[in-house]
């Protein structure tokens, strides 16, 4: 997804078939997901991580807060949203998560990649943010070596190798 003031540019969100699999799957081995879809990000409990994140929230001015929306099935918010971009699972069995992702992957032909030691972000394949920097850059005439990218989180290590010079800020750890 590309958004320019507000605009999507180009996107590849993720089938509702895929979502209803994933769901599937969450609710099986009883994982928490939290399914970003159109400008909201949806939740069917609330977590510790979507507590936190909302409170936080809470202390930007209302314009750039996100939206976090609970919903009685995530099944069926997938079927009436127009775009499901990806999904994000946390907890604290960083083993029981690491399995699920390697399990999606597979069954799923997903894309799993990690954005904290306890948070795997779930996609279709090839949407990183490397690749959608990428696209924008050559889009408006540029070139990659030409970009400087910030990251902090594992799931920004695509963007900073693409990049023509990457800076990890502080939070991200080397691996």
């Amino acid at each position: 997804m590309i958004i320019k003031l507000k605009k999507v540019l180009e996107a590849d969100p993720l089938p509702v078939t895929h979502a209803l699999q994933l769901i599937d799957l969450l609710d099986e081995h009883d994982i928490h997901g939290l399914m970003y879809v159109d400008d909201a990000m949806m939740y069917e409990r609330p977590t510790g991580h979507v507590i936190r994140t909302s409170n936080w929230a809470l202390s930007l001015p209302e314009a750039q807060r996100p939206v976090f929306t609970q919903v009685p099935s995530l099944a069926q918010a997938a079927r009436e949203v127009n775009a499901i971009w990806k999904f994000a699972l946390t907890g604290e069995d960083t083993v029981k998560l690491n399995t699920f992702a390697k399990h999606v992957e597979q069954t799923l032909g997903l894309e799993c990649e990690w954005s904290w030691h306890d948070q795997v972000d779930i996609a279709r394949k090839g949407n990183s943010k490397g690749k959608r920097l990428a696209q924008y850059v050559e889009s408006i005439g540029g070139s990659m070596k030409d970009v400087i990218a910030f990251g902090d989180n594992y799931n920004d290590i695509s963007m900073l190798e693409a990049a023509g010079t990457g800076v990890a800020m502080a939070t991200l750890t080397t691996r």
